[in-house]
């Protein structure tokens, strides 16, 4: 008697919730940023990496200068972890840790490549400018103020202007990574790199003058 094979019935494909799909999908664009720019990389390519057509892309992003946005929030919660407030650390761990200045080389030459990459587009496509103002920088230095408030508020700090406090440690901070992106700094190892911050740090904090050559 033949022996009756059943091919086993194909269930309906697993749907991935809009906002896996939008989380893989920024991630996506964000490599091909880095990799091929802004002007160089196109819906289509996004799509076809991602798997999935070009209508449930626009489906989730009207277009692409709103999936950038998407990339520059994602990419902000990297550069600046301000998530518990980090009141309970002495405060140069806790800038230490805003900044997170620890990571590692891997992270840390992802980190500067985009930034390297997202401004140098700018000054080809004027339009990112403001998606870097309000989802970027703007954004950040808002964040940061609001940071630097409360600890004048908790800890006595005594900032005239925490809008430009921010603005500083973000040049700082920030700006010498896309300096050192470009070949400015040249540091050869994370130690050296992370030993420059601190050096930031205790400068913002604790400045170069002697105490008691302050008013003298």
């Amino acid at each position: 008697m033949a022996t009756i094979v059943t091919k086993p019935k194909r269930g309906r494909p697993k749907t991935i919730p809009d906002a896996e799909r939008r989380a893989r999908i920024v991630a996506a664009a964000e490599k091909l940023f880095i990799q091929k720019g802004y002007g160089g990389t196109s819906t289509m390519e996004i799509a076809s990496v991602c798997k999935i057509s070009k209508q449930t892309l626009y489906r989730i992003f009207p277009g692409k200068l709103e999936l950038f946005a998407a990339v520059i929030d994602a990419h902000r919660s990297r550069m600046l972890d301000l998530g518990d407030g980090h009141d309970e650390l002495p405060l140069d761990e806790a800038l230490a840790s805003i900044f997170m200045i620890d990571i590692d080389q891997r992270a840390y030459r992802v980190r500067a490549a985009f930034l390297r990459a997202v401004n140098m587009e700018s000054m080809q496509y004027p339009k990112l400018r403001e998606v870097l103002r309000r989802h970027g920088g703007g954004k950040s230095r808002a964040l940061l103020r609001e940071w630097l408030d409360r600890q004048c508020r908790i800890r006595g700090l005594v900032i005239a202007d925490t809008g430009s406090a921010a603005h500083m440690l973000m040049d700082m901070f920030l700006g010498a990574v896309i300096f050192d992106a470009i070949g400015g700094f040249g540091w050869e190892s994370a130690e050296q790199r992370i030993a420059h911050f601190r050096q930031c740090i205790a400068i913002f904090l604790n400045g170069v003058v002697p105490r008691e050559a302050v008013g003298g």
